[in-house]
């Protein structure tokens, strides 16, 4: 998990000023933005930029830029996890666990829209104020592999996903067991307490609680 990774001081201090400049615009920044923002030099900024691509799981830029196409846990281009703050500001959640964890990572009062994995039917929540406050589906289930094969930046972790119940989380599951391998599955409601604790940890860790 990113949560447990560890960051050197300029690489967070890149890494928090991508989110907030996302948080503010809706898009990627680009490195004029970055430099005007940090007031460090372009080599400085490719430089962190770099070495969080290398770690595999922070960030993905498009190939042969400095395009920022996603930003653990944020995809800058759309998935079917859309989260919506209070403000109106629309951005999208790479898979369904940081659907749940944006919110508690920077603090905000959220609205998502996402669907079952298994029935295609939408799914909503609602979280203010760090708790579960509306669900549409009450016996919502998350997915999610015990290994993740390829880093999160690259594949926005595709077999993490939402259920409208166990039901149809069970019958996904046996239609794909070659493709998942070991999965942990569990309601929504029970996996929630896990999932505020890691994304707390690392909006503590950049500084943007």
């Amino acid at each position: 998990m990113v949560c447990e990774c560890e960051l050197k001081p300029e690489e967070i201090e890149v890494l928090r000023s991508i989110f907030r400049i996302v948080l503010k615009l809706g898009r990627s920044p680009t490195i004029e933005e970055l430099q005007s923002s940090l007031q460090r030099s372009d080599e400085e900024i490719e430089h962190a930029l770099d070495q969080l691509e290398k770690k595999g799981d922070f960030l993905l830029r498009k190939k042969g830029t400095q395009e920022i196409v996603s930003i653990y846990p944020l995809s800058l281009k759309p998935t079917e996890h859309q989260i919506t703050l209070e403000d109106g500001t629309r951005l999208f959640a790479m898979c369904a666990a940081d659907a749940l964890g944006i919110p508690i990572m920077f603090n905000k009062n959220v609205r998502i829209v996402s669907q079952c994995e298994g029935c295609k039917q939408e799914m909503v929540f609602e979280i203010k104020n760090g708790e579960i406050t509306y669900m549409s589906h009450q016996d919502a289930t998350i997915c999610s592999p015990k290994t993740q094969a390829y880093p999160a930046a690259e594949t926005c972790c595709p077999l993490v996903n939402f259920f409208c119940s166990k039901k149809h989380a069970d019958e996904w599951i046996k239609k794909n067991l070659k493709l998942i391998g070991n999965i942990n599955q569990r309601p929504v409601k029970q996996g929630f307490p896990k999932i505020k604790e890691c994304w707390k940890i690392y909006g503590e860790t950049l500084g943007i609680q």
